[in-house]
């Protein structure tokens, strides 16, 4: 048999099986991750927490938190680029500098949205594109 037919042949199969091996993880798992939940572990949950409650008076909580939906273009640069000033959240003023991140413009998009959907209650998604806009806006 031509090594052609035999791709052919087996494509459907390989394909079937991807499908059964992805719907097996999700009845298994419950559901797939937030493609931001991971990037916001890593880089934002050791300051801002796991459930984005913050610190009590050093770092500021994320969850319905004012000043970032009401600063929303604003996100992207405190990602990348930190913040060094103090800010006040939910009437609260916090002075701890945010360290900058090394994100790219993806995983920052992915992490807004992880945190619009999470914590924000905030109705909106983002992309790479807007967010390489933003960053042009850095000050």
């Amino acid at each position: 048999m031509d090594k052609n037919k035999i791709i052919r042949y087996l494509a459907p199969f390989a394909i079937v099986g991807i499908i059964i091996i992805f719907i097996l993880n999700v009845i298994t798992h419950g559901s797939i991750q937030h493609p931001g939940k991971s990037t916001y572990q890593s880089r934002c949950a050791q300051c801002h927490g796991d459930n984005g409650e913050g610190i009590k008076a050093l770092t500021p909580p994320l969850f319905q938190a004012d000043l970032p939906v009401q600063h929303f273009d604003s996100l992207p640069c405190w990602i990348k680029f930190g913040m060094n000033h103090s800010i006040k959240v939910n009437g609260i003023d916090y002075d701890q500098p945010m360290y900058p991140n090394e994100v790219d413009e993806i995983q920052t998009a992915n992490v807004i949205n992880f945190m619009c959907q999470e914590f924000f209650n905030y109705d909106t998604t983002v992309n790479s594109i807007w967010v390489k806009q933003k960053w042009k806006d850095c000050e």
